[in-house]
């Protein structure tokens, strides 16, 4: 979710301006910002576990067997192999946008390109996380919870915390978000068209006063945007409970925030 979010808000930045030699309002992107792949493609980098879920750092009494290690081995080797299409093409379109970046194209074409990101992101993430609570379920319940004891303070996540939905919550929400979807594609449509008009009219000379006035046209719609995503956000948090409202990390799981 937050690397999902983290897209988006390269997205906007690429979206800012169509003129490379336009003043920056936050930091500049380059390729060393660029990492969209890796959390993806390297699953089974980290010991153990290999999902970060804390594993690793098991005391002796509680070591994963080798069953286990096994069985967790598998769930990356099954992601790896039903994933592949998805990350080949997001390995394309990041070698794409390194190479933008390092020919200093206008940022609408870094938007463009990592709009055909964003939709790869968001099914790996959701992949990803299906693979963290496939592997919590491995754990034993004792695994399970001396790795919950050892959090990193109270902002510690559990792989698991999706799990406290009721079936009828996981629907409501999933119709949430593809009723949003839906309601959007006209805003989404509608930016991208004044993106690539500002991109043509750079290209053909336009001057920068020029080619922000075309860029001005789309701020309402991606005010609408924004606004949209907060809606969603607040639909998503009437679907809970006053007890799962409390939970931080149900919250920002659900919502980004």
């Amino acid at each position: 979710m937050k690397r999902f979010a983290c897209l988006i808000a390269l997205a906007a930045l690429a979206a800012c301006s169509t003129d490379s030699t336009a003043p920056a309002t936050t930091e500049p992107l380059d390729d060393t910002t660029i990492d969209l792949v890796q959390q993806f493609d390297a699953t089974g980098a980290a010991a153990v576990d290999r999902a970060g879920i804390g594993g690793s750092e098991l005391p002796e009494n509680l070591k994963l067997t080798a069953e286990q290690k096994a069985r967790i081995q598998a769930l990356h080797e099954a992601f790896q192999a039903d994933n592949a299409a998805s990350l080949a093409a997001l390995k394309t379109i990041e070698h794409e946008l390194r190479a933008a970046l390092t020919a200093r194209k206008d940022r609408a074409a870094i938007a463009a390109i990592l709009a055909k990101a964003m939709p790869i992101v968001a099914r790996l993430s959701a992949a990803l996380a299906s693979l963290q609570r496939d592997i919590w379920n491995v754990y034993t319940a004792e695994q399970q919870a001396w790795i919950s004891s050892k959090g990193r303070g109270e902002s510690a996540c559990r792989p698991d915390v999706l799990n406290q939905l009721s079936a009828a919550q996981v629907a409501q929400i999933r119709e949430l978000r593809s009723a949003f979807g839906e309601s959007v594609q006209g805003y989404l449509e509608s930016i991208k068209q004044v993106h690539e008009e500002a991109r043509a009219a750079a290209q053909a000379g336009a001057t920068r006063a020029q080619v922000s006035a075309i860029l001005a046209r789309a701020e309402s719609t991606l005010e609408a945007l924004r606004t949209a995503e907060r809606r969603l956000a607040e639909a998503i948090l009437g679907v809970l409970t006053p007890e799962q409202k409390a939970n931080a990390c149900l919250v920002r799981a659900l919502t980004g925030r």
